[in-house]
């Protein structure tokens, strides 16, 4: 069915504006330039009203959807240290931290609450150990969710959740653009971390040989290059925040932010081209 204009003069709808969904992906430590690009982002008025992450995107995402702003985000990443997530386990067939310490933190970050009531529509990806596949947590504990997002195999215990069996999203959906438009984005802003994958979970993902999830391109997507910083120690967070901002600033300068964030309808009330080449794919 087409378009009608002929009630246009009449009455004219005047569109409805797109759902903004922020996608931050996979990196370990290396996500404290998420901080950094959420800064970046809020300068420039961009408030996305859909939030999903894999892993430290989940982390941050997270926060970020309770209320957190970016700035105390930051605060708290650099005052992070291993004891924060958790100790060493004595018995370590399932992993090497025990994570009691993790879920306290994650806790009074997230307010006890679950996903549903928090300001921002969130949710954290992870991975099912039996079926293989990439999980979308949009419902239920807000803590649990990041805690499976996050759960790298061999480095924290599998989080086990409504029958399931979940670890870090990074094995399937480093970046998971899908996720944000199942929660019902209809344009998208993805961070992503280059590498995405550190060594220890990369080596994972080539032994377990996962299928990936659904691939789709964000509609603007900020590449972060953070090779040479640690996967695992909080001593970079400082310049990672400073690369964050400078490289998300950098991308914003170049995009015509009304056009990205424009009507998903025209006037007439019809699909974009934008909207139907999505719905085509």
């Amino acid at each position: 069915m087409g378009c009608s204009t002929a009630a246009a003069s009449a009455d004219r709808p005047t569109g409805r504006a797109p759902t903004l969904g922020l996608v931050l992906s996979s990196g370990a430590a290396r996500g404290a330039a998420h901080a950094g690009a959420l800064i970046a982002l809020q300068e420039r008025g961009i408030e996305p009203q859909v939030v999903v992450g894999t892993s430290v995107g989940a982390l941050v995402g997270g926060a970020y959807a309770a209320g957190m702003t970016p700035e105390r985000i930051v605060e708290r990443l650099a005052a992070l240290t291993w004891s924060d997530f958790g100790r060493p386990r004595p018995n370590r067939t399932l992993a090497l931290i025990e994570t009691t310490a993790l879920r306290t933190n994650l806790d009074w970050i997230l307010g006890h609450r679950a996903i549903e009531n928090l300001p921002r529509r969130f949710g954290a990806v992870a991975t099912d150990l039996r079926t293989r596949r990439a999980v979308l947590l949009d419902s239920g504990d807000a803590a649990t969710a990041i805690q499976a997002s996050i759960a790298v195999p061999g480095v924290f215990p599998p989080v086990r959740t409504d029958g399931r069996t979940l670890v870090d999203g990074v094995l399937t959906s480093p970046l998971p653009v899908w996720a944000a438009h199942r929660l019902g984005a209809t344009r998208t802003i993805a961070v992503r971390l280059r590498p995405q994958t550190p060594p220890g979970a990369r080596a994972s993902v080539q032994r377990m040989v996962l299928p990936p999830a659904e691939v789709i391109e964000p509609d603007l997507d900020i590449v972060i290059d953070t090779g040479g910083y640690s996967s695992w120690s909080a001593r970079d967070v400082d310049r990672l925040v400073t690369l964050g901002y400078e490289t998300t600033a950098a991308v914003l300068r170049e995009v015509d932010l009304d056009e990205l964030l424009a009507d998903d309808l025209p006037a007439c009330g019809c699909p974009t081209d934008h909207r139907a080449a999505r719905a085509a794919s």
